[in-house]
């Protein structure tokens, strides 16, 4: 069974979240904030993230920078979303493996998730 983090401020959001990814199989880890979910990086290695750009505390692109300067991390897939599609499109395409504007299809995350997580859950 594949491990996803979770990473968003928004509650409802990680809830939701949570709640399809288990129904689709996978393990759900989350984190409130980039402190909390280096804290869960450092507790267990998931095999993908969703990353939220805007959160207190630490957001999403300093998260990511520390997740791709980290050797035992950078090889992680990881896919930032975001309502501010501006944001999003400022974002260096080395950086996250796949970016998703809030709202989405959950169809379209799927999607995603599949891409860069092929095979069994």
């Amino acid at each position: 069974m594949k491990t996803i983090l979770v990473v968003d401020d928004e509650y409802a959001i990680v809830d939701a979240l949570q709640a399809l990814l288990e129904d689709e199989g996978y393990t759900v880890i989350s984190a409130s904030d980039g402190r909390e979910a280096l804290e869960r990086l450092r507790e267990t290695t998931p095999d993908l993230v969703l990353l939220d750009l805007m959160m207190p505390e630490m957001d999403g692109r300093e998260t990511l920078r520390v997740i791709r300067a980290d050797p035992a991390l950078a090889h992680l897939p990881v896919v930032v979303m975001s309502a501010a599609k501006h944001a999003l499109a400022r974002m260096p395409a080395h950086e996250a493996s796949a970016t998703l504007p809030k709202p989405f299809a959950v169809e379209r995350l799927l999607e995603v998730i599949e891409r860069l997580l092929p095979g069994e859950q």
